[in-house]
Order: structure tokens, then sequence, then C-alpha cells
């Protein structure tokens, strides 16, 4: 087990970049913070197709070891179960669903590592509350969920997640798991916008992370894993020739964001 975790936090810090909470400077702007439930599918998906989504000089920078070895698109479901402004009222209603797509890259003429965010599946009409990265789109975004367990067994869980788009598109994540006790870490990352690429936020998080599916490290508690996508958009890369890396379940994802 502590093999595993270790082969985690290097995964995630192979993909996202700086590990650690870092001391706020001073310069930051407090915009929020939010307490969510996640579900992270790491993928492996054409790259000549996913380069297209990146801006230039920016290259997508596949994880290079670790649980998601080969990962080149992240597709997280985020459940917010609480978002909170500066002040600490509800923002946005506090709480909704959204599905956001992340592609770990690198910058070849810095050497600076990033994740971006290509797209963000939103379900308000006015956009603009969900739409920090500036490529938001409106989505109906359904979830069901459920947890089983007796005594001090860790139990199992169940998820259904459907995306719909306007156009009637898909995207839908469905598979049970045994759950297993999470490993809890705090990491700092900054992801860019594809859109802006010179914007990005700050996030320190509190996370607590369950790898139910790791392919490069023999990984597998879920049964009945799907992951169907008829999104027109999406079409080139999810194919038929993607492949799933990895998943892990968050059962909490506490963070707060800033501005530089």
């Amino acid at each position: 087990m502590k093999r595993t975790f270790a082969l985690l936090m290097l995964g995630f810090f192979l993909v996202f970049g700086s590990g650690i909470f870092a001391t706020q400077a001073g310069a930051e702007t407090l915009l929020g913070s939010n307490v969510d439930y996640r579900i992270t599918a790491a993928l492996r998906v054409g790259q000549t197709e996913l380069q297209g989504w990146l801006p230039a000089p920016w290259q997508v920078n596949p994880a290079a070891g670790g649980p998601l070895k080969d990962a080149n698109l992240y597709v997280i479901f985020v459940d917010r179960l609480l978002g909170q402004d500066p002040q600490g009222k509800p923002a946005a209603g506090g709480t909704y669903r959204f599905v956001a797509l992340a592609v770990p890259a690198k910058n070849p003429q810095t050497g600076e590592v990033a994740p971006f965010v290509i797209r963000i599946y939103a379900p308000h009409e006015d956009i603009s509350l969900y739409n920090p990265y500036k490529n938001s789109v409106q989505a109906t975004i359904r979830r069901e969920h459920s947890l089983k367990g007796t005594d001090l067994e860790p139990g199992t869980g169940s998820e259904l997640w459907e995306l719909r788009d306007k156009a009637g598109g898909v995207l839908q994540l469905r598979m049970e798991y045994q759950r297993a006790v999470p490993r809890r870490a705090e990491q700092e990352m900054k992801p860019h916008s594809s859109v802006e690429p010179t914007f990005y936020r700050i996030y320190r998080i509190d996370q607590g992370s369950d790898l139910v599916k790791s392919v490069p490290a023999g990984i597998d508690r879920t049964q009945n894993l799907q992951l169907r996508v008829t999104v027109s958009e999406l079409s080139k890369l999810f194919d038929g020739t993607e492949q799933v890396v990895g998943i892990i379940v968050s059962p909490w994802y506490v963070r707060k964001y800033f501005l530089p």
C-alpha cells in the first residue's frame, strides 16, 4: 500500500507539476474555495488530435511514470458540494456539477510544465459564472451515486455520470468499484487556459485519493467500467482507440484558489 501511494503521488506530481502546499504570497488574490467529490479518468488518446487543443508552443506531455504513465487526457467529473466566494458566501448557487477536460503540457521553449484546461461542460445558462478559463460550453449533467459498507470494511461504491450537450451528444461514465482507505495529500496546481495561455489560477488542495484502477501499477478494483462518448467535438479523441489508464476516486477535494 505504501508503494502504491508513493506511485500515486508521483503520478500526480509528474502530471500536474509542483507538490506540497506553498506559502501564500502577499500579492495573490483569494477568489474563493470549494469542497468537491471527484472522479478522475486518466486516458491515453491520439496525441496528434489532442495537440490541436493546445496553444502554441505548448506540447502534450504525457505522464512519464507512476500509476498514470502515458496518460495524456484527464476527464474530471466534479460534484461541487459547496462553493464559496472570498467572504464565505455560496458562489454560483453553492452546489452544482460539471465536467472538465485537462491536458498535461510542456513549453519546449521554457521547460515549464502545467495542466491546461481545454474544455469545461457546465450546467447553467449564464455560462459566464462557470467559465474561468473562457472555454466552457453548456450541458446538462446527471449523477447517480451510492456507497455500501458494513462496520469496519471500506465497502463498495457505484457511479453513473451522464453529460448531454445541446446537440444531444453524450459523455457517460459508469462503474462499480471496491473501496479502499483513501490517501490524503496536499498539493498546489496552476492550471492554464487553452484559450488564453498566459492566464492561470493557483489551487491549494487538500485531497483524498482512492486509486481504483491503474494499468501501469496492475490495480483494478472496478467492475462494469464503461466510458461512452458521442459528443461531436470529441469524436476525434474518442475514436475507439482511446484507453483508460487509471481511475481515481476523490471522496473529498477541498481547495482555495487564487489569482497570482
